[in-house]
């Protein structure tokens, strides 16, 4: 719901990480919808001007936050298991941002967060998240945090779990936004 309010608020869904002058990336989507998880007060805290791992945000950074973790993994408190698929035709294109008009495939077609394992984890605040790779190599034989496949955030609002026997085709077609592709039944 936080990415819809950030919709709601600004016309686009956050970018999947902000970038400084030269390209660096400082912030994640994350932490762009902090003001939308009743989480206000630690994001007027950031400077956003500085990187998430820059020492005036070190406070922060150390902040767990439940919202970002899978309840059935523990790990580092301060980690994220919930990343965007970030890529040119997928709903996190990285630095620009993408809005529910831009997504053509349909926002119940399209994934915007997936789930990832502890070893795949990372700090929230940080403005790294996983290609479309990861989810092309869930399957039997890797380590994640829940028995048959992993649970996905798609562009509408709607979670749902995506087997580890999901098809090739049918990963690839969910990841992106526009190219006009369709799914079917899965």
């Amino acid at each position: 719901m936080a990415l819809h309010q950030y919709h709601d608020t600004y016309g686009t869904f956050p970018p999947a990480y902000t970038v400084d002058v030269d390209g660096k990336r400082l912030h994640s989507w994350r932490t762009l919808i902090l003001p939308f998880v009743d989480q206000i007060a630690l994001y007027n805290k950031i400077d956003l001007a500085k990187a998430w791992d820059d020492p005036v945000n070190e406070e922060v950074a150390k902040t767990m936050l439940a919202i970002y973790r899978c309840p059935a993994v523990i790990g580092p408190p301060n980690n994220a298991y919930y990343v965007s698929i970030v890529g040119p035709d997928t709903c996190f294109p990285g630095a620009a941002s993408r809005s529910l008009t831009e997504i053509k495939d349909g926002p119940s077609q399209t994934l915007a967060v997936v789930e990832v394992n502890l070893e795949d984890a990372i700090p929230w605040m940080s403005p790294m998240d996983v290609d479309e790779q990861y989810l092309l190599n869930v399957g039997p034989k890797s380590k994640e945090a829940h028995p048959l496949g992993i649970h996905a955030l798609f562009a509408d609002a709607t979670v749902r779990f995506l087997s580890e026997n999901l098809k090739e085709s049918t990963r690839r077609a969910l990841m992106t936004a526009d190219a006009h592709d369709t799914v079917g039944e899965w």
